[in-house]
């Protein structure tokens, strides 16, 4: 294993408890704004899993899935901001 595997290796890692704690923050915020900002995190957080692993197995198919979450991530805030914005009638 090289040196960019294990560094690519930490990264997955670290990237990973923080999109744990992330997810902790989605499951307990205490309102909505908190849980939309925790649910943009984790989308960032995929793209990121994403990236890393798409460098380490040196895979370009992956890049278009990035691009596919991302806009998945970006609509997904966009009605949750919507939500937000109107109330919940």
């Amino acid at each position: 294993m090289s040196l960019f595997e294990y560094c690519m290796s930490g990264l997955l890692a670290i990237v990973g408890i923080s999109m744990v704690i992330a997810t902790a923050r989605l499951l307990i915020g205490p309102s909505i704004p908190d849980r939309a900002a925790a649910f943009d995190t984790i989308m960032i957080h995929v793209v990121a899993l994403i990236a890393i692993y798409a460098a380490l197995v040196r895979q370009t198919i992956l890049l278009d899935t990035i691009i596919i979450v991302a806009i998945l991530g970006f609509l997904g805030t966009v009605a949750l901001a919507r939500f937000i914005e109107e109330g919940r009638n």
